[in-house]
């Protein structure tokens, strides 16, 4: 396969993953219909989640640390009754019993107890890195892991059915949070064993699946041994790779568009007077309008905005008495974006 070039796009794809393929799977796919060397998603899904996986393109991959820093909203299906390897419904069984219905009930109101901070530990089948390698990968050669226990926390549990054997909810949480953690917790609190039966993620923070591009699953590829699963993949209505490059394409968000955090279209005014921060320089505090805190992956949290010059966006920290600049993105403000 050709390798795929830099090019001077600029976007954020709202994709809604199926189950089976990895998340990596899928900015595989994108880089590939785009020819696009630079293509990152901000916030895993496991190969058995579905749902919304946000996806940067060309310079916007350098906004993934505040598109990968906001809260999460999932549909989960807690499986109760069974305990597997991996947490979730792949996994091989280490713990059964028969489950009543008064337990399962019992159970939400566990679940629903669970709410506020948490610490945790992330499943041994995960991404997290020990000592530079994935901790999955590790699990899979017969490594028995101990994580340790992190900052994780459920904001919400609603929208709640009891079924025979499992709890369906609406979570809402931190970033960091693993839903498998919780379906491990829960069945701890609950005193049965538990896993993860499903999970769908409905929104990153602002964004949600309403106008996402569904990515379809066309074939499942020949196993290889010891190698997770592959498969082809493509998009509805857009069968060859130039039409499925029209609709990606299409479907490109703008930058400015998608920020947790306020965004600013300058006036030819404004621009002139602010442009110092296009060359590294800061403005005084009182230069721009007050904003609350965000997080942001990788840097400590701070008070952010975003400035639309007529050709770059930038973001900017404020820093004690000054705002500062912290990413500049050269790339024109669309006609449509107004201030957020």
């Amino acid at each position: 396969m050709a390798r795929a070039t830099r090019t001077e796009r600029c976007g954020v794809l709202l994709v809604d993953k199926p189950e089976g393929p990895t998340s990596h799977d899928v900015v595989g796919f994108v880089r590939w219909v785009l020819d696009e060397q630079q293509v990152g998603h901000c916030g895993t899904l496991d190969p058995l989640a579905s749902g919304l996986l946000v996806v940067c393109v060309g310079a916007a991959t350098r906004l993934v640390p505040y598109l990968s820093a906001v809260d999460k909203i999932y549909r989960a299906r807690f499986g109760l009754g069974r305990a597997t390897t991996t947490a979730d419904r792949a996994g091989e069984t280490i713990a059964e019993v028969a489950v009543a219905r008064e337990q399962v009930r019992a159970a939400a109101d566990v679940l629903k107890d669970m709410c506020g901070a948490l610490e945790l530990p992330p499943p041994a089948y995960s991404a997290v890195k020990l000592e530079g390698r994935p901790a999955h990968a590790r699990a899979r050669r017969g490594e028995v892991l101990a994580l340790a226990p992190r900052p994780m926390e459920l904001r919400s549990v609603g929208d709640l059915e009891v079924h025979d054997d499992a709890i369906d909810a609406t979570c809402a949480v931190s970033k960091g949070t693993y839903i498998r953690s919780l379906a491990e917790e829960l069945g701890r609190r609950a005193g049965l064993p538990a896993h993860l039966a499903g999970l769908r993620r409905s929104a990153c923070g602002g964004l949600d699946l309403a106008g996402s591009v569904p990515v379809l699953v066309s074939a499942r590829l020949p196993d290889r041994a010891g190698s997770p699963p592959k498969y082809r993949l493509g998009l509805a209505d857009a069968g060859d790779r130039e039409s499925m490059r029209t609709r990606l394409e299409a479907a490109l968000r703008a930058p400015g568009e998608v920020l947790p955090f306020p965004v600013r279209r300058l006036d030819r005014a404004d621009a002139d007077a602010l442009a110092g921060l296009l060359h590294g320089r800061v403005v005084g505090a009182d230069a721009l309008p007050a904003v609350a805190p965000t997080l942001a992956e990788g840097h400590e949290p701070a008070a952010r905005q975003a400035l639309w010059f007529p050709d770059a966006l930038v973001v900017v920290r404020l820093d004690g008495p000054e705002w500062r600049p912290e990413k500049v993105l050269h790339v024109a403000a669309p006609a449509h974006v107004a201030d957020s």
